[in-house]
């Protein structure tokens, strides 16, 4: 089963680098993409680098050393920072001028990869979930996909699609994806778990991709509170905790509680909302949103949703103390560092089983 947990060394370095101009009180380098992607044995020319001085003005950045982290994925020119692709994975890419560095990430792929964009599934007996994936080549043609899973009681898998049908409590079953494009073959593996709250505990799961890579179990609930107007709300909070601290949530966000399943958009929140400059985006809100940050290293990074994403309630029902909802979502955010760059969206895959309270607070 992947796991993508190469964000520990990336965090504290991407999150340091990539603040706005209008927040600078010292010297940095700015390269543009920040995000790219290779094939083994791709080549790339040196990336763009802006140099801005601690007052905000662009100024010649003069000799420029590059490096990387991680050599066993890329190699790089020290003085032109042209990149080779060595090795499948994520690479940092470091320039140095100034006495100050700035970072990008570059994604390299085998000639045919698949992966699970969602590899640990949250499932009810009754839901149906088709699981999906991502399929990069670089040789031409259609990629065969199909998946498997060992004959259990727990799902039905449908092999040429991948949509699961949850029969009865139960799991970890392992699921795998298949690629085919000759002469090249391979496989992601994943799990579907089914299980049935009775109580305020609920699982949740999700990945991101790009430049903020990781795969997540997390805490998951849902509450209807009563924003300022009076009108009841639904929020969706998925965290991650570093003991009684949180490091990392994502939030989704609906305006009307919804009464029955559906897939239900999800729009953009602007960086002017979503920082409380114009407008309180959870006692006000202007739309259906989401957003997502993380903390690593004491700095926080913060990303709000764009316009494509959705929230996938597959089934409500009740339970002692509340509301069980079941579902899934795809919800791109943007990072607000790079505000204006569409390589530093982060598209965020995930299913969750929410035990779903009452919030009697209202908004004041």
């Amino acid at each position: 089963m992947k796991r993508i947990f190469v964000w520990t060394m990336l965090a504290a370095t991407l999150l340091a680098c990539g603040l706005e101009v209008g927040q600078l009180t010292s010297p940095k380098l700015i390269l543009t993409p920040l995000l790219d992607s290779m094939f083994l044995g791709d080549q790339l020319v040196k990336r763009q680098i802006t140099f801005y001085d601690a007052h905000g003005n662009v100024q010649d950045p003069g000799a420029v050393q590059w490096s990387t982290h991680d050599t066993a994925v890329i190699a790089i020119d020290a003085a032109t920072g042209k990149i080779t692709a060595h090795g499948p994975g994520i690479a940092l890419v470091i320039a140095a001028a100034q006495g100050v560095e700035g970072f990008a990430v570059v994604v390299v792929s085998p000639a045919l990869g698949v992966t699970m964009l969602v590899d640990t599934v949250f499932l009810m007996p009754g839901d149906t979930f088709r699981i999906p994936v991502d399929v990069k080549h670089e040789t031409p043609g259609s990629p065969v996909v199909w998946f498997s899973a060992a004959s259990n009681p727990t799902i039905t898998l449908d092999s040429a699609t991948g949509r699961v049908t949850a029969n009865a409590v139960g799991g970890p079953i392992p699921v795998v994806a298949h690629a085919i494009l000759s002469p090249d073959t391979v496989t992601d593996g994943g799990t579907v778990e089914v299980i049935q709250p009775s109580d305020t505990t609920g699982e949740a799961y999700y990945t991101i991709f790009g430049t903020a890579q990781r795969a997540r179990r997390v805490s998951v609930r849902g509450s209807i509170y009563t924003r300022t107007s009076g009108t009841p709300t639904l929020r969706l909070r998925l965290r991650t905790f570093s003991g009684t601290s949180v490091e990392e949530e994502a939030d989704i966000l609906l305006r009307t509680p919804p009464a029955s399943p559906g897939v239900f958009p999800i729009d953009s929140l602007s960086l002017a909302e979503g920082s409380g400059q114009t407008i309180n985006p959870f006692c006000s809100p202007p739309r259906d949103w989401g957003s997502w940050y993380t903390i690593a290293s004491s700095i926080r990074l913060d990303a709000f949703s764009r316009t494509g994403g959705s929230l996938t309630i597959s089934q409500i029902v009740t339970v002692p103390q509340g509301l069980v909802m079941s579902g899934w979502f795809y919800l791109p955010v943007q990072r607000t560092d790079r505000y204006d760059d569409p390589t530093a969206t982060l598209p965020i895959h995930g299913s969750f089983v929410a035990p779903v309270i009452t919030d009697p607070t209202p908004c004041h």
